[in-house]
């Protein structure tokens, strides 16, 4: 991190598509450009409270980027809101008044963006008395829960995998349709390596009848590096030189014929 810090800040050595990374992150609140007044599109037609209609909410479902905007993800965010609305829990989003949290800025090293970025999110989440967050992304889980505290933001933070279970285990829910999968669940570091979260996300894949996990061979702590986007890496060149590949919101892909299915972490 440190090193990052002075490439970027000290030294400016930024490579062409994370300066666009950054001046959208500033601009839009997202690493894309996409106005930042879309971030709550992905709930229309769910009938999910923003904050200003439900103010005192018990949890902020917090969505972040790739929730927001990732297609693959939205469909995991629409999902969880769903599961949340069955179980009949308190939550409301901050919809178009959400902004990035800061972590692939910071993770970048442009560390004066990214302290910008939390601090914004500490001064609006103290203003509004939010006590419980909750959010599917490792990245903002663990920025929320690690280093807002550092800002004057405590509370009270769970990756979702950890409420499902919670949910789960009172018997708020509980599923019912068998799923016949073979399934592998990739370990995320933010929410393993960094936060020993390992068993919630399997618990939750057991309870669901007719699936059967199976185990990369690599797993837990020994897990490999479960995105490109991983500490900015996403934003930088990725495939041969001369070319550039960035990280954009994509569309779902289907699995291949016959290969387990994977559960995202990331």
């Amino acid at each position: 991190m440190d090193y990052r810090r002075g490439l970027v800040m000290m030294q400016g050595a930024i490579a062409p598509e994370v300066q666009l990374a950054l001046k959208n992150l500033e601009t839009n609140s997202n690493p894309w450009q996409i106005p930042y007044t879309d971030r709550g599109l992905w709930a229309e037609g769910l009938g999910v409270a923003t904050w200003a209609e439900k103010p005192g909410a018990e949890y902020l479902f917090y969505v972040g980027c790739l929730g927001s905007f990732d297609e693959r993800n939205k469909r995991i965010s629409r999902a969880f809101a769903r599961l949340l609305q069955k179980a009949g829990v308190d939550f409301a989003i901050l919809g178009s008044e959400e902004k990035c949290c800061g972590d692939p800025a910071r993770r970048i090293g442009n560390e004066y963006l990214g302290d910008m970025q939390v601090k914004t999110n500490v001064a609006q989440f103290n203003e509004k008395g939010v006590k419980k967050i909750v959010t599917a992304c490792p990245h903002c889980f663990n920025t929320i829960k690690n280093e807002y505290p550092d800002f004057g933001g405590r509370y009270e933070v769970l990756h979702h995998s950890e409420l499902l279970g919670q949910l789960l285990a009172s018997g708020r829910l509980k599923p019912a349709q068998a799923v016949k999968e073979r399934i592998t669940y990739h370990d995320s570091c933010y929410l393993g390596r960094h936060n020993d979260i390992y068993d919630q996300p399997r618990q939750i894949l057991a309870s669901v009848p007719g699936v059967e996990i199976q185990e990369m061979a690599r797993n837990r702590r020994r897990a490999s590096a479960a995105a490109p986007a991983a500490g900015g890496c996403g934003w930088r060149r990725l495939s041969a030189p001369g070319s550039t590949r960035t990280v954009r919101p994509r569309p779902s892909a289907p699995a291949r014929p016959g290969s387990p299915r994977r559960a995202p972490s990331a």
